[in-house]
């Protein structure tokens, strides 16, 4: 709204720029595809402007137009760009504050990662005092398709992202026991999505099992996750789930952590 004069409203948005950003606020903040109408009553601009905004974020791949006609989700260049502002983060001293704790709670390795385009990106980890342990250095990428943390970040994703990345990712085989049918794995997300946690059943590597949880931003997206891994004769599944009470208290208090360096 314009005053008499010419003068804009005070807190009016008046750039193309700020216009983008409080729709993309908007499809960030909701748990679900959001259509036209809703941001229209939620936005005071006009629905010609948040159409004409809606296509162009569309062709830059921030968002995605959902199969529900006139629907958007967030998309994978705006998901890649908060990957990277997320990794520029001064993260490093809460982190392995927490991460200590857990390791002198499970004695084992612990990590936590970020779904960069469709690799996993491990931004800190903290080994567990036995030598026997898989040796990944913090900036290690690992497949999504066939770790704990890769499979429950994908599970997370919009099923548009998710289908997205399988359809173009080469799902290797490492093992007898890695996944490698977009079906397969698709069971396998639903299944992650109703328990909470992700098990790697030495998918990746032989003799190697890991469980991941996520690490949820304030709106309840799963913005990275944390994972336990050790080799399957400490680590069974039913060892591994022992570890998700102390698991859950660190992912929260590493959420709560980033939370207060972005105020």
């Amino acid at each position: 709204m314009v005053y008499r004069g010419g003068r804009k409203k005070p807190g009016e948005p008046s750039s193309a720029l700020e216009k983008a950003l409080l729709v993309l606020g908007e499809l960030t903040r909701s748990p679900r595809p959001v259509g036209l109408a809703e941001l229209a009553a939620a936005i005071d601009l006009p629905r010609q402007t948040i159409h004409r905004i809606l296509a162009q974020l569309e062709n830059a791949q921030l968002i995605l137009r959902a199969p529900q006609r006139d629907r958007y989700v967030v998309g994978p260049a705006l998901a890649q760009l908060s990957v990277q502002a997320l990794g520029t983060l001064n993260t490093a001293a809460p982190i392995r504050s927490v991460l200590e704790r857990l390791v002198g709670e499970t004695g084992e390795t612990c990590n936590v990662g970020i779904l960069h385009q469709d690799e996993i990106i491990y931004i800190e980890r903290m080994d567990g005092p036995s030598p026997l342990r898989l040796q990944l250095q913090v900036g290690s990428r690992a497949p999504v398709h066939c770790t704990a943390i890769g499979k429950l970040l994908l599970a997370n994703q919009h099923k548009n992202i998710r289908m997205r990345i399988l359809n173009t990712l080469p799902l290797q085989h490492f093992t007898k026991t890695t996944l490698t049918s977009a079906a397969a794995l698709e069971k396998e997300f639903a299944t992650i999505r109703s328990s909470g946690y992700s098990f790697n059943n030495q998918e990746y590597f032989e003799g190697l099992t890991a469980i991941a949880i996520a690490i949820r931003d304030a709106s309840g997206k799963a913005i990275a996750a944390l994972a336990v891994h050790a080799p399957s004769t400490r680590m069974d599944r039913e060892k591994a789930l022992s570890f998700l009470p102390g698991m859950t208290e660190i992912a929260k208090d590493i959420s709560s952590s980033w939370s207060l360096l972005e105020e």
